[in-house]
């Protein structure tokens, strides 16, 4: 097999089943799709993946079905007769029903342990191996137990038959995986829609021809169409046209967001009244697929609570063991010896600890999947449980705590002048050739009074400094008021405006006409977004590179003590280690470049709203949606899933030791115990579902309030 084939090979490189996630056997099954190779562990897998196809999930939840009910229908067979056993009923009916219903009991027994079984078998011999003890191996060491000594007493001719309990037992159990399979389909169910998959083709125009092809074949700065009600099939930004465009599943906001010329847009929103032109970025990783490839990676990253339950499992097995072992032995020196078997089998039943497996991860994948559908990217179920933990933010300001787009806020007009209304639309219109935030914001700023642009011409920008042309006769000079000086422009001795202010200095026909006052705006959120962190014992910090009169004026605004400012792009890691140092959890939060330092030198860093992609990559969360108060409800998430963790690994652990210690004592049949480990199983995921609940009732209370 060459590298180019491996590339193409899933499952190889995990050696786990493609449609189940079974580890693969030595020489594993093959099945062709397109340039793809997919590995699969058996028969089965292949033949229920031709029929439902690749599920993900999904696909193990059916599989998962499909062999519970096959097994069901075996297994009630073998009820039957045994139930006609037990009640003496097959020794009224002669030697031969008696012998013939054993054999059949024995052939459909084989046929679940070979569904059900053997693949558990697998798990438990391969850890064994590796030296590590599995969930599978009590489950499958007991029902081989259970189903070997029956077979035993078939080929004997002997009556003490548990081919009851050994199959139900492996039925239970695969009842229990079908139920944490089916709650993480129902978790996941949030990533459906914004597969690659499932995206729309690219409609654009090639040499006068109209092409539909995949958005990956679309190269930077082609022109893509998009038609009302269509998905856009690219990131880029939007060259003609507006419309407003739906992008719930990238950003969990539910309105939709009116966007022009100029706007950024992103693959797996839809344009849902109008008509767009998008020039593409040519990004090969879209942010549709940034989200599906976080959420997965998420789900297959292991927190550390989990390598705790690892541990105690390790410990716990060979523990039941010899307590299975001591009970056998004492009923059997009582002179019992089948009521020992049959406790030391209840014994192994009982104590298998799928709930202590599924208690971590059906939490963390629930919460990780309702963090996505609010627009919030978590890398991993560690880092939701470090978010638990976290005792102190730091904040970028612009962007972060600040809008990112500064806006005209005052104007101080030159004694004798036209009071600035005049003067601040000529200055517009040099303005609106230049493409500096300062600039843009003083074309809006025009716009925004209901006032037209007047055209310019022979416009000169000097870099850094400011920008001159003429408008409608006049010569307009627009920049810093140093630069005004340095063309010749007559400067007063004193100004009326605070020198800590952004200002933008206009000059008509050689003469100062004013000073623009421009602030970036501390969005809305921000203070209430600050006080329910102070609510939930979180202490705040300010760090900007921003002036330090600047960061004093925008802490002071959103009741903030602790800031700092003038800091470098290595200066900020410096400080969040710093904060690290006292011991507590420090989470970074920021959208820029210079923030990526930071971000990994936190214990958590949160790249926030339309964060730059290395802020994105450097960062253990991403918050797609432009809402601060994403930040108190993602710790509060983390906070109670952590909770419900822990009481399910409380009740898994309690309910495991009191029901062992009741089934050595003999007082559990196997089959009751099967069923009582299947209840605890099942009390865990319904715990862990109450995030969905408390999620589901937190959504209906914020859109009352909207």
């Amino acid at each position: 097999m060459s590298a180019t084939d491996a590339g193409f090979i899933r499952g190889f490189a995990s050696r786990q089943c493609a449609h189940c996630r079974l580890p693969l056997p030595s020489r594993p099954h093959r099945e062709s799709r397109g340039a793809e190779t997919l590995l699969f562990c058996c028969v089965g897998c292949v033949l229920v993946f031709r029929i439902i196809g690749d599920a993900g999930e999904g696909g193990r939840a059916d599989w998962f079905l499909a062999k519970l009910g096959l097994a069901a229908l075996l297994s009630g067979n073998i009820m039957m007769f045994q139930s006609l056993a037990y009640l003496g009923t097959l020794d009224a009916l002669g030697p031969e029903v008696i012998r013939t219903s054993s054999w059949i009991m024995l052939v459909c027994s084989l046929a679940v342990f070979a569904l059900l079984g053997v693949p558990m078998l697998r798990i438990a011999i391969k850890g064994l191996f590796r030296g590590r003890l599995t969930l599978e191996t009590l489950v499958g060491l007991g029902a081989f137990a259970a189903i070997g000594f029956s077979a035993t007493q078939t080929l004997r001719g002997g009556r003490y038959l548990y081919y009851d309990s050994g199959t139900m037992v492996l039925v239970f159990v695969t009842l229990g995986q079908y139920l944490d399979a089916e709650s993480r389909r129902r978790a996941l169910a949030l990533l459906v829609p914004t597969m690659s998959g499932t995206r729309r083709r690219a409609r654009l125009f090639r040499n006068g021809a109209e092409l539909d092809v995949p958005p990956s074949s679309v190269s930077r700065d082609e022109i893509v169409h998009v038609r009302a009600g269509e998905e856009i099939p690219v990131d880029g930004t939007v060259e003609a046209g507006s419309a407003d465009i739906s992008e719930p599943l990238l950003t969990g906001e539910w309105r939709p967001r009116g966007i022009v010329p100029g706007d950024v847009v992103n693959a797996g929103s839809t344009a849902v009244d109008g008509a767009l032109q998008i020039r593409a970025s040519g990004v090969a990783e879209t942010l549709a697929d940034r989200v599906e490839r976080f959420a997965f990676e998420a789900r297959d990253r292991r927190a550390p609570i989990e390598a705790v339950v690892d541990r105690v499992i390790a410990i716990f097995i060979p523990a039941v063991a010899l307590i299975a072992a001591g009970s056998c032995c004492w009923w059997g020196l009582s002179g019992d010896w089948e009521r020992g078997f049959q406790a030391a089998l209840a014994v192994l039943v009982v104590a298998c600890p799928c709930a202590l497996g599924i208690a971590t991860p059906m939490a963390t994948t629930i919460a990780l999947s309702i963090a996505i559908g609010r627009g919030c990217l978590v890398r991993s179920g560690a880092v939701l449980e470090t978010l638990s933990r976290v005792r102190v933010i730091a904040f970028d300001k612009t962007g972060t705590l600040t809008v990112g787009q500064p806006e005209v806020v005052d104007y101080f007009a030159s004694p004798g002048t036209s009071a600035g209304i005049a003067g601040l639309r000529l200055a517009a219109g040099v303005e609106q050739m230049v493409s500096h935030p300062f600039a843009r914001a003083i074309v809006a700023a025009v716009r925004a009074r209901g006032e037209r642009v007047p055209a310019a011409t022979e416009v000169r920008v000097t870099a850094g400094a400011g920008v001159q042309g003429w408008v409608e006769g006049h010569r307009v000079d627009v920049g810093k008021l140093s630069w005004l000086g340095a063309c010749g422009i007559d400067l007063p001795a004193t100004s009326a405006v605070d020198r800590a202010s952004s200002t933008v200095a206009i000059a008509i026909d050689g003469r100062l006409d004013g000073e623009l006052v421009l602030d970036d705006p501390r969005r809305p959120e921000a203070v209430e977004t600050l006080r329910t962190l102070s609510r939930m014992g979180v202490v705040s910090h300010l760090l900007s590179g921003d002036r330090r009169d600047v960061v004093a004026r925008v802490a002071d605004g959103i009741g903030l003590i602790d800031y700092a400012g003038e800091l470098s792009p290595m200066e900020k890691p410096l400080r969040v280690s710093a904060l690290r140092a006292s011991g507590r959890v420090v989470a970074m939060v920021g959208d820029g470049v210079n923030d990526a330092p930071a971000l990994g030198a936190a214990d958590v860093g949160i790249a926030f709203g339309p964060a730059a992609d290395l802020a994105k990559e450097s960062a253990d969360v991403v918050i797609l949606r432009e809402d601060l108060l994403e930040i108190p409800r993602l710790l509060g998430l983390a906070r109670r899933t952590l909770h419900i963790v822990r009481q399910n690994l409380a009740w898994a652990f309690l309910y495991n030791a009191v029901a062992v210690i009741i089934a050595a004592y003999g007082m559990l049949r196997p089959i009751m115990a099967a069923a009582a480990m299947v209840l605890s199983s099942v009390c865990v995921v319904h715990n862990s579902m109450r995030l969905s609940r408390a999620e589901l009732n937190g959504s209906k209370k914020r859109e009352t309030r909207q």
